[in-house]
This record gives C-alpha cells, sequence and structure tokens, in this order.
C-alpha cells in the first residue's frame, strides 16, 4: 500500500548539462506538481556545461531553500561517452539519498530529465497514481501521439532487447530507413491515457517516481561489457526487477504537450535555410540536448 501523499516526502531529481534556458522553468514546473506531498525538494546533479547552466542553478538555490545542486565539473576527459556520465551523475543522486541526511526522510523519488520533458506535468496527474488498483513500486510518463523511449523500454513482447542494437543488425538486411522503422518508429506507438498501466522490465520517457526502497535497489550502469553506450536505466531497473520490484507505464502520466521527436528533414533538393528553419522550430519545441540527442538516435549509425 503507498503512503498518502499528504504524508510523503518527495525527492526530484535528475542530471543537467547545458540546460541554463529551461531548467529553472523545469524544476519549477515539477515542485508544482508535487505541492501536496508533505514536502518536495530538487536536487541537480551538473556536469561539463559550457552555458549559463551553474549560474541558474546557483540562483534557484539562493531562492528556494527546497533546492540543491551539485556539480561534478568537468568528467567528458575521463567519461566520454554520455551515458556513461549520465550513469555516474543518476548514481550520485542515489548515494546522495541513501548517506545525506538532507535526504533521509524522504519516501519518494522522482528521477527526471530537465531538458523540457516535463513541462507539462501537474499535481493532478501526479495524485492520479496514487489512486490506482496495480500495486506499483515505480510508475513511470507517457508521451502524447507516440511513446518515444524505446531505448530505454523492455517488455517481453513489445520491446524485449536493445531497438539500437537491433537497428544496426537489421541495417545489414534491409537497410537503413527499413532498419530504423522495424526496430525504433514501429515501436513508438500511440499509448491513450484510458489505457492505464502497462507492467514492464524497464520504462522512463523522461519521468519515473519511485518508492525509496525500489530506488535504493539499483545502480546504474551506462556502458556494457564491451564499452557501448546503452540506456543506463535498463541496468538499474533490472536490479530492481531482480529485487521483486514491479515497474510501470501509467498511460495517463503524459508529462509534455507533444510527442518529442524532432521534425523530419527537408528533402535533399531544399536549401540550407530550410534547413536552419527546421532546426530552429526543434530547437524551440524541445531544447538543444534533446532535439540533438533524437536527432541522433534517428540518424546514428
Amino acid at each position: 500500500m503507498l503512503k498518502s501523499i499528504s504524508q510523503s516526502n518527495i525527492l526530484i531529481a535528475g542530471p543537467a548539462r547545458n540546460i541554463g534556458e529551461f531548467v529553472a522553468q523545469n524544476i519549477q514546473a515539477l515542485l508544482d506538481a508535487c505541492i501536496n506531498f508533505k514536502s518536495a525538494k530538487a536536487l541537480v546533479i551538473e556536469s561539463d556545461s559550457s552555458d549559463n547552466t551553474i549560474d541558474v542553478l546557483d540562483a534557484l538555490k539562493q531562492s528556494n531553500k527546497q533546492f540543491n545542486y551539485i556539480s561534478l565539473g568537468i568528467l567528458a576527459k575521463k567519461m566520454p561517452k554520455r551515458t556513461e556520465r549520465l550513469a555516474f551523475a543518476r548514481n550520485r543522486v542515489l548515494d546522495e539519498v541513501v548517506n545525506n541526511p538532507e535526504y533521509a526522510n524522504v519516501d519518494f523519488i522522482a528521477m527526471a530529465d530537465l531538458d523540457g520533458i516535463n513541462r507539462h506535468i501537474s499535481a493532478e496527474k501526479i495524485e492520479a497514481c496514487w489512486n490506482l488498483k496495480e500495486p506499483w513500486d515505480v510508475v513511470t510518463a507517457n508521451q502524447p501521439d507516440r511513446y518515444y523511449d524505446i531505448w530505454t523500454l523492455r517488455h517481453p513482447v513489445w520491446s524485449p532487447d536493445d531497438c539500437l542494437s537491433q537497428r544496426s543488425k537489421l541495417e545489414k538486411v534491409i537497410g537503413k530507413e527499413a532498419a530504423n522503422t522495424l526496430a525504433v518508429k514501429a515501436k513508438q506507438v500511440s499509448l491513450d491515457p484510458s489505457q492505464g498501466m502497462i507492467e514492464v522490465d524497464s520504462a522512463f520517457g523522461g519521468l519515473g517516481i519511485y518508492k525509496r526502497s525500489a530506488f535504493e535497489a539499483g545502480r546504474y550502469i551506462g556502458l556494457d561489457a564491451d564499452g557501448n553506450e546503452v540506456s543506463d536505466h535498463i541496468s538499474f531497473h533490472r536490479d530492481l526487477k531482480r529485487a521483486g520490484y514491479r515497474i510501470y507505464i501509467n498511460c495517463a502520466l503524459v508529462n509534455s504537450d507533444h510527442h518529442i521527436d524532432p521534425p523530419p528533414p527537408p528533402p535533399k533538393s531544399r536549401s540550407m535555410g530550410a534547413l536552419n528553419y527546421i532546426q530552429k522550430i526543434g530547437l524551440a519545441l524541445f531544447g538543444r540536448d534533446r532535439f540533438n540527442k533524437y536527432l541522433d538516435l534517428l540518424k546514428k549509425d
């Protein structure tokens, strides 16, 4: 049975890099969505920023006593791969929850992407997760139009394997475009909020709410045994499942007002001006980090 929201303390946490232009808005949206908890705190783990992210985080810390951040400095020199740095940052959140007395009374942890995906979360959507019949230990978010986060998704039928690894293998058989369609895009299906809860082995979608005991049961790993990038949530959720915890996508926990994929590139015959226009639209809608991330996902060899 879930501890009631009014009696629960929640920690909103996530990694940050070069998100100075919208991190304050994202943190505030998440804190507002958790307004009915007994207490809500936020912790950001920053590294490798070359914009004004640290200045914005400093200002937030000065203006909100419920907010804190930790800067890990420049990690890219010793951790050149993005997923390794993400895992390191998320594990720092885990270590803070376990070891820092400031978070000793936290009951739930909301691990969140802070790059724009959670701008449309609300208190009503969060609170609805406490009125579900399913005995969840982890509940994760959904998006309108299409569920985008297939790389992190593990479901025995829907997406049992790493979609990017599958795509790479398929390219040798059916070519790049068809491989991407079959391995990635075909799995990005529409999940109507009325579909309720879908139990999975792993999911994220930009937001996951964890019972404390479940959160403490795992560890994030961003590289496989061969040093290749993998979604750092996979190892973490594997640990949780082995410990007996249950993970769900809540189709009604919609955290954005549009799907997150960038618009398609223009035909090759179009001018560079048209390409720049499309890029500006993508950056405005999704933020620089997430636009580039999913553009890379669709084009990456």
